[in-house]
């Protein structure tokens, strides 16, 4: 069964979330699970939520979407953000595409249906923008997602990143990353403790998914 994608809508104009919703619930792969109004609203539903994915309107009161994108990336980085705005050239785009958004998408876009796509390849992995020169802008990109991979989790220690890092590797286990490191079991299992309070996983699963999905899980 394919898993549902979970998304959180912010945009202070209730007709626009409404529109929205109406949109990506008419993908049956999509669930909105929850709306903000403003930026600070935001950043509470995704750590309430959790969702894959928040579409994100750039200009919003009491914490705009530069703001809410960065919050959310610090404190649960496996949330995707997909940002919304009425102009390409919105200098706002930019900015929040370098606080860690994964795409961007004018309003008045005139294919209703690219949302959904736009949602659903977000939540993948992949990079959503129709910024005008895009065979100039990709390399910026990969550039900014190197940059990004390399600042994961600020709030970990080197040594909570590190065995992060490898128990995000397949088939990885506590034991296996405890005799790679020189350092006993007990040890590893308390890191992961102390690791999953610091960026509030659900469980030791939700943890490693995280981890994968900020790009974790590489052989060092």
């Amino acid at each position: 069964m394919e898993k549902t994608i979970r998304v959180v809508i912010a945009d202070d104009h209730p007709f626009a979330r409404y529109g929205l919703r109406v949109l990506l619930e008419s993908d049956p792969g999509i669930t909105v699970v929850a709306e903000a109004c403003d930026g600070r609203e935001a950043v509470s539903r995704v750590l309430e939520f959790r969702p894959d994915v928040v579409v994100m309107d750039v200009k919003m009161p009491n914490g705009d979407g530069l703001w809410a994108t960065q919050e959310i990336q610090r404190v649960r980085p496996s949330t995707k953000v997909l940002v919304h705005s009425e102009h390409e050239a919105d200098p706002n785009v930019m900015a929040a595409m370098r606080a860690g958004a994964s795409g961007f998408l004018q309003k008045a876009g005139k294919d209703v249906t690219q949302i959904t796509r736009a949602v659903r390849d977000v939540a993948a992995g992949a990079w959503i923008f129709n910024l005008s020169d895009t065979a100039r802008m990709r390399p910026w990109f990969e550039q900014l997602r190197t940059v990004r991979q390399e600042s994961t989790f600020p709030q970990l220690t080197a040594r909570e990143r590190e065995i992060l890092n490898l128990m995000a590797i397949p088939k990885q286990t506590i034991i296996s990353v405890a005799a790679r490191l020189g350092i006993s079991d007990k040890r590893v299992d308390n890191a992961l403790s102390d690791i999953k309070t610091k960026l509030g996983a659900a469980d030791r699963a939700d943890l490693i998914a995280m981890a994968r999905a900020a790009g974790l899980g590489a052989q060092p």
